[in-house]
Formats: C-alpha cells, sequence, structure tokens
C-alpha cells in the first residue's frame, strides 16, 4: 500500500515523587509490535503505521513514523503528541509532519483518552511511547538522545508535562518497555493547559470549573473541589533546573484555553533557570485557526526551535537576508521578566514582532501605570538585542536604582536608521509611532504621559532614538542615545551607501531631512526644558566619539540641556558602555520619569 503524505512550583510535591537516579539511556532494545511494513512514498519518505508500543487495559497502544531513508547518519526525532481536550483527536495528519523535509525523522503517538481512563494514564502512554521510540531509534536512524516533544493544547499540556517530569516515578508507569529514560530534550508547547485552577480567572468560552469540563474529566472529579489531583496533572510541578528547553506558543485573544496558562509555566521555568521562549500572538484565538497564511510563519518558529536545541544550527530563515517576513525575527530563549508578541500592525497589513520586559511588581499590585522605555537595537541587531539593557535594568530595579519600568524593544529591520523608507516599503518610524505605541499602551497597565515615555538605543538604535525622539518632542519625555551612529547625510552618501539605498533612496536631501542634526534644529524650542536628554560613547569607539562629542556640542549651543560623557575603557560595545557608566544608567531613568 502506497502511503502518501500532505505536509501541512510546588516543588513539595515533586520531592516526594522523584525518582533519585534517572535512568541511563540504554542500547537498541527490539519489541515485538504488530507493526505495518514500512511503504515508500513520495519524496523517499518511509512510514510505519500503527506501531504497539504498550498495552493498556486490553487496549493496544499504537503510534507511526515517518522518515527519510535516504538521510545520513542519525537525525533528530520530533514526536507530536495531539489535543482534543483529552477526550478526542488522533495520531493521524500530524501537525509535525513539515518538519519531515528539514532533517528530522516524526512520530505521532496515540495515548488513551479521558472517557477510557483518568489521569495519570495520558502522562503514563506518553512516556512509555517516549521509551518505545528511544529504544527502537537505530532501527528508523533517528538518534536516541535528540528527541523533541511538540503538542497543541491537550497535546501541549502533556509535551509540557514530558519536559517537566523526567524523572518523577509516579508519573513514568509501568507500561511497555522499562529502564529507558523518557526524558525529551526540547519541548515545543502550543498553548496547552497547566494550573486548571486557574483557567476561569476570564470568562471564557468553557467552564472550566464545571463537574464535567475536560480538566474534571482526566482527573476524573471536580478540579476545584481536589486541588490535589489537579496539582499532580500540573506541569509546573514538577519543573526543576535540568528540564529541557522549551518554546510555548499562545494566542494571546484564547478563549479556550487562557494565555495565563502559558505565562505561568514560562514564569516558573524562568524562576527555576530553565531555557524557555513565551510568543505571544495577539489576534489569535484557540489553535492559531485565524491565522490563516500566517500559520506556516507560525511554525517556522518550531522549526528555528528545534534546530537551535536539537542540531545546534541557525535555521536558514533567521538570517536577515533569507527571512520571507522581515518583521518577525527569530527569538530565542527569553531574559527573566521577558517574552515576545507578534501582533497585526495596520501600517503594514501584517504581522510585527516585540520583545517586551515586566518589571518585578507586574503581577502583584492590583494597579499600576508604568513608565516605558522603548530600547532600539543596532543595524544587524533584532529585538533580543537588548538583553544587556534589560539584564541590567532588571538588576537595577531589583536594587532599587530606579524606578519600574516596562521596556518593549521593536524591531527595527536591519540598516533603517528606524526612518521611513524612502520608496515607502520599509515604514519603520511609522510603525513604531502609530502601532506600535498604540498597541504597548492599550495592552499593558503604563503611563499614556509623554513625560513617562521614553526612547533608547544603541548604535543604528541610537540614531533611531536621536531621530524618532527629537522628531516628535511631544511623544517622548526622555531621549537617551547611548554609543550612537550620529553620522550625517553625506557620510550615509559616502560610505554607507546599503544604508543610504536602503532607507533614503539615494535621496540626499530627504536623508538631510530626517537627520537628527537637522531635526534637534527644528524641533529644540519644542525639547527645551521638557524633555530628559542625554548621550553617551565609548573613548574607544573610535567611528563613532567624535561625532558624539560634536552633537553634545550642538545641543550645547541650542541650549539643551543633556548628560554626556566619553567613557573609558569602553569601545563599540552597550554592555561596556552601560558598565562603565554605572549607577548614573539608571539615576537617569529616576531623575526623568516623575514617579512616586
Amino acid at each position: 500500500m502506497r502511503i502518501e503524505i500532505e505536509p501541512r512550583t510546588h516543588n513539595s510535591l515533586r520531592d516526594r515523587m522523584r525518582h533519585a537516579p534517572r535512568p541511563a539511556y540504554l542500547p537498541l532494545v527490539f519489541l515485538m509490535s504488530a507493526a505495518t511494513h514500512a511503504d515508500t512514498s513520495l519524496n523517499g519518505i518511509a512510514i510505519d503505521r500503527n506501531i504497539v508500543y504498550a498495552s493498556a487495559d486490553g487496549k493496544d497502544l499504537k503510534l507511526d513514523i515517518y522518515w527519510h531513508k535516504a538521510l545520513e547518519g542519525p537525525v533528530p526525532l520530533i514526536v507530536w503528541i495531539h489535543g482534543g481536550a483529552w477526550r478526542q483527536g488522533s495520531k493521524e495528519n500530524p501537525r509535525v509532519l513539515p518538519m519531515l523535509s528539514e532533517g528530522y525523522a516524526v512520530a505521532s503517538i496515540q495515548y488513551r483518552l479521558s472517557q477510557e481512563a483518568i489521569f495519570p494514564a495520558q502522562i503514563h502512554d506518553c512516556k512509555a511511547a517516549i521509551r518505545w521510540l528511544r529504544a527502537n531509534a537505530l532501527r528508523y536512524g533517528y538518534d536516541p538522545d535528540r528527541i523533541g516533544a511538540w503538542g497543541a493544547s491537550a497535546g501541549g499540556h502533556l509535551v509540557a508535562l514530558l519536559g517537566t517530569s523526567g524523572d518523577v516515578t509516579e508519573l513514568e508507569g509501568t507500561l511497555g518497555v522499562s529502564g529507558v529514560s523518557s526524558r525529551v530534550q526540547a519541548v515545543a508547547d502550543w498553548f496547552g493547559p497547566t494550573d486548571f485552577l486557574r483557567m476561569n480567572d476570564v470568562a471564557g468560552t468553557i467552564d472550566h470549573d464545571a463537574p464535567d469540563s475536560p480538566e474534571s474529566r482526566l482527573v476524573g472529579a471536580p478540579i476545584q473541589e481536589n486541588a490535589d489531583r489537579v496539582e499532580r496533572a500540573n506541569p509546573i510541578t514538577y519543573i526543576t533546573e535540568d528540564d529541557p528547553p522549551f518554546l510555548i506558543m499562545h494566542g494571546a485573544a484564547d478563549l479556550t484555553v487562557l494565555k495565563n496558562q502559558s505565562e505561568f509555566l514560562h514564569t516558573s521555568l524562568q524562576q527555576t533557570g530553565v531555557s524557555t521562549n513565551l510568543i505571544l500572538i495577539d489576534n489569535q484565538g484557540h489553535g492559531f485557526r485565524g491565522a490563516d497564511g500566517h500559520k506556516e510563519d507560525l511554525v517556522r518558529h518550531v522549526l528555528s526551535f528545534f534546530d537551535r536545541e536539537l542540531k545546534q544550527k541557525r535555521s536558514d530563515w533567521v538570517k536577515h537576508a533569507n527571512n520571507p517576513y522581515p518583521w518577525v525575527t527569530d527569538f530565542g530563549p527569553n531574559d527573566v521578566g521577558t517574552h515576545d508578541v507578534i501582533f497585526q500592525s495596520s501600517t503594514i497589513d501584517d504581522y510585527y514582532s516585540y520583545t517586551v520586559y515586566l518589571p518585578p511588581s507586574y503581577n502583584s499590585r492590583d494597579q499600576n501605570e508604568y513608565p516605558t522605555v522603548y530600547w532600539l537595537h543596532g543595524r544587524r541587531g533584532r529585538p533580543h538585542g537588548a538583553t544587556h539593557f534589560i539584564s541590567r535594568a532588571h538588576n537595577a530595579m531589583l536594587s532599587g536604582h530606579c524606578p519600574e519600568f516596562v521596556i518593549v524593544a521593536p524591531t527595527g529591520l536591519q540598516s533603517s536608521m528606524y526612518v521611513d523608507s524612502r520608496d515607502g516599503s520599509f515604514p519603520v518610524e511609522t510603525v513604531i509611532l502609530d502601532d506600535l505605541i498604540p498597541h504597548i499602551e492599550a495592552t499593558y497597565p503604563v503611563s499614556t504621559d509623554r513625560k513617562m515615555r521614553a526612547i533608547d538605543g544603541f548604535s543604528m538604535g541610537g540614531f533611531g532614538s536621536a531621530h524618532i525622539g527629537f522628531k516628535h518632542p511631544d511623544v517622548f519625555g526622555t531621549i537617551s542615545l547611548m554609543g550612537a551612529a550620529l553620522h550625517r547625510p553625506e557620510f550615509l552618501r559616502d560610505e554607507r551607501s546599503d544604508i543610504f539605498s536602503r532607507a533614503f533612496g539615494n535621496d540626499l536631501t530627504y536623508c538631510e531631512q530626517e537627520s537628527p542634526w537637522a531635526l534637534v534644529r527644528q524641533n529644540a524650542d519644542r525639547l527645551r526644558n521638557r524633555t530628559a536628554i542625554r548621550l553617551f560613547v565609548g573613548e574607544s569607539d573610535h567611528r563613532l566619539r567624535e561625532k558624539n562629542i560634536e552633537f553634545s556640542t550642538l545641543l550645547n549651543e541650542l541650549d539643551l540641556s543633556h548628560d554626556h560623557g566619553v567613557i573609558s575603557g569602553a569601545g563599540h560595545n552597550e554592555a561596556q558602555l552601560m558598565d562603565g557608566i554605572g549607577d548614573a544608567v539608571w539615576s537617569f531613568y529616576k531623575r526623568a520619569f516623575p514617579v512616586e
């Protein structure tokens, strides 16, 4: 038969249940199974369907394996676990199939549904499947030490449990192969539930507290009356620092499984020191059903995650030149307090991405109007380039050196200088002003007062901060330039032809019009005595030091008070620059923001 493929902390409980020694990966174990014969299909893909990996309660539990026979060497395996509220769904037509063309073997597994057996039967089955797959790796040519798990909704819950309960005896079960590890090396969780008791925090499409809710049926009793059962089913219960890296993706408009479920998991992983990346898609509900043509755009984040964690490589699309959707970059692990967001920009009629940092008190105080700092990355950077700024700001907030504020790191594209490109193809400035800032102020409890908005940035981001801040003095009360690439228009024309062409359309008049050197003169009266300004540059930043000194001189000529300095021991490096400035980096914000 030819088979065609159509691609498409509760640590106390964990301590009570933890199994001390972690089982080692054992050599190949061949099991008798009711597998169909492998049959090569289109593009050299081979499939084994309906392999029995274990039996429970008189039922055979089955899985399917797909692999490329032509691939050389053992390849990573990605295991798909289906959703369906734990009471429906199947292993057929798994979402994971497109990974076959990216150098992975894939498997899709069956597990007992809640009407057949209550929890922990479902995770027992998943772990038995992983053990079977690991034991039989050599037969199919994948690597037993590189197994990733990907699941959606109820499947997201189960892959998260696989990730956090790698050595928990009670959740291991006794089905199928024994003596082989059920651990996975990477977890991609799409909108999976975690803390069932918090699923009704916002009214949604399901009453999760009802006696017949999917969660109550899973644990075999009403969840609000059985907190111990709920705790056992919560992946957060079992988190420890040796858990594998996580990618978590969730629609912010999901009213079936609230986004708080992924936020709780992400925060707990971060607090324990586990690598995790949370991506919220602002306009998407459950299942990303409204993504339409963007569904593959979301899948590419799963690909880059597994490539990074299971192959130790960067996906080809991650490179700026190869990215078909440059407004949404690859992200990677989040710093403490941060996550990533993709939202619909009306200016570009497409998705746009940013990284956001939420301060330490964000989830513990009822009402806040935080200041906001927009941090702009450099010429070849991306939103995660804000890591040096965010990590130091976080520590400064904890130590009381500055007030708490929200940090937003926008996508600025490569070599854009944060201007609207002359040909209209890349309206970076307009997206930030007309789409991003209104989105931030509608989504987070931040102040809309200009005095509570700051724009800051390094290198090209410093140019962007100067360009946007001085051009729009009624938007920002604070403008900060760190190692700013304060190039004059003639320099861009003569020495940076790529930028001059891409951003300014080889139009010197347009370049002069958008230059910070012209904009600060033009709006000096609207900036004076109402805007906090600073610029710092490294003493060893030989390309930009004199330009920043000259710009400081211009600010003095315009009677614009500002903090400034040339920092000894610092080159063109934002970390060196901030560390050289010291606590004054943060006391500046203490003076700039009128926070009591």
